[in-house]
């Protein structure tokens, strides 16, 4: 769902922004978009790589949160020397459900494979 932001400027901040959007061949609300989201790109970045480094973000929420493709995620993450933290709490509860699974049926099925003959 798209949102809507508003906000005033002056006239002549107006006819200075419709002069350069003529230029680039946009309307100006395109123009406008384009500029802003061109200056808060890296500000995301850094956002979600501190995010992450804080274990406040997953490594794909901070790749969603970056805006970046997956590729330049990881390129970033590399440049970085980022590293994903993963709160104590998860990995007590991720150990507790491995520990959990039943792997008898897995392993039946593996020893009655091995018994079989080849052809």
């Amino acid at each position: 769902m798209m949102e809507q932001i508003n906000f005033r400027v002056s006239e002549d901040e107006k006819q200075v922004l419709k002069v350069l959007a003529e230029i680039k061949g946009v309307s100006i609300t395109e123009f406008v978009k384009k500029i802003v989201l061109k200056e808060i790109s890296p500000i995301r970045v850094d956002l979600a790589f501190q995010l992450l480094a804080e274990g406040k973000l997953s490594r794909k929420r901070a790749w969603l949160l970056s805006g970046l493709t997956y590729h330049e995620f990881m390129l970033e993450w590399e440049k970085r020397h980022a590293e994903e933290i993963i709160p104590e709490a998860i990995r007590a509860k991720e150990l507790e459900i491995a520990l959990s699974i039943d792997l008898k049926n897995f392993l039946k099925t593996i020893i009655d494979k091995s018994n079989e003959p080849m052809v």
